[in-house]
């Protein structure tokens, strides 16, 4: 959606068929989905009445941010800019690579995703393009990998950046603003997106978007939508994989709604699938990355095809599954989930806002 804001300022790749505009602005709020919202509902009335307005789409497969913020960035699916979950194995060094905070000198992501931003892209259409953030992430080895052309902003809170967002507006004929809100998932990962934490921040997102609504100049167009949505996932729901007969298994990554496991050459993996599935009865699939293929979830031909795991375990029911011989202790701690294919998890909103929604 975001090269479609792109083409609704330059006529070309407006693949959504937004509204022709002189400005746009794209907000991504991290981890809100549209059921999260909805559930919200007393807490959040200015998005609600937006989404109701307008309609809820579906994330990409692996619901996560790593996959989807990227696919937001290039306008591809995960299969085809190959940054397909929040971490991989990197066979060749046997070395688990993070796909958000990972990148380094010796792992660098103009290597990994080589596809041109849409940021990238503004600069041929004469059309000036932002970040507007928090401090943390300027500069950033993930920002590099899908924004890697736009100037970064950065702005601490919610009201610092609806400011900076309105001076960026206001003084440019021809742009393209990308204002992220990455609270709501840090908090829901800590303490659930039912959470009076929680509740109370999407207070301030509610108010924060209605002010930079109420201020936009006439020929600029807002969406907003989200990367994933929530689920949380009580304690005793957690399912640790350790506790199963997994023979050969060299690694656990991925997200806990969604483990990617890595098997030493030689394992017979559709033997350990069958066994495995079995032993997980109807909380979990157990599938290849062939069978993903065959279902539509992964494309043919898929980018870095050498990360892809041995076997994906997704969680079907309110579940998260965790290795303790490769989960970090912390990750236990976590409440709020995603990764998954449920519809808390896909369907994110997509609401139209300011001259887009006119």
């Amino acid at each position: 959606m975001f090269i479609s804001a792109l083409g609704a300022i330059t006529g070309e790749s407006n693949r959504l068929g937004f509204k022709r505009v002189s400005k746009a602005v794209v907000v991504l709020v991290d981890g809100l989905g549209s059921e999260n919202l909805r559930a919200a509902v007393g807490h959040a009335p200015f998005l609600n009445a937006a989404l109701r307005e307008s309609k809820s789409i579906n994330t990409v497969f692996p619901s996560t941010t790593a996959a989807a913020i990227t696919s937001f960035g290039v306008g591809m699916l995960p299969s085809d800019h190959g940054v397909f979950g929040y971490s991989v194995f990197d066979r060749s060094i046997n070395k688990v690579r993070n796909l958000l905070t990972g990148w380094g000198d010796d792992f660098l992501p103009s290597d990994f995703q080589t596809n041109p931003s849409v940021t990238k892209l503004t600069a041929l259409h004469n059309v000036d393009s932002y970040t507007v953030g928090p401090g943390e992430y300027e500069g950033s080895g993930f920002t590099q990998l899908n924004m890697a052309a736009a100037n970064y902003v950065a702005a601490r809170s919610f009201d610092e950046r609806v400011e900076e967002t309105l001076k960026i507006v206001r003084g440019k004929s021809r742009s393209l603003t990308y204002l992220y809100f990455p609270e709501l998932d840090s908090i829901a990962h800590a303490s659930g997106a039912g959470s009076l934490e929680w509740l109370a921040k999407i207070e301030d997102l509610d108010a924060a978007i209605k002010s930079l609504t109420a201020q936009l100049p006439k020929d600029t167009g807002l969406i907003l939508t989200a990367d994933h949505g929530i689920v949380d996932v009580p304690r005793e729901n957690q399912i640790y994989l350790d506790e199963f007969e997994i023979p050969g298994l060299t690694a656990v990554t991925g997200d806990p709604r969604n483990c990617f496991l890595y098997f030493e050459s030689g394992v017979s993996v559709e033997t350990v699938a069958e066994k495995l599935a079995a032993e997980l009865d109807d909380r979990c699939y157990v599938v290849s990355p062939q069978q993903l293929t065959e279902l539509g979830w992964l494309g043919r031909s898929i980018a870095n095809a050498e990360f892809l795991p041995d076997l994906f375990v997704i969680a079907k029911t309110t579940t998260a599954c965790y290795h303790r011989g490769f989960a970090k202790p912390q990750s236990l701690r976590m409440i709020g989930q995603h990764g998954g294919v449920s519809q808390a998890e896909l369907s994110v909103p997509l609401l139209k806002l300011g001259a887009f929604s006119a």
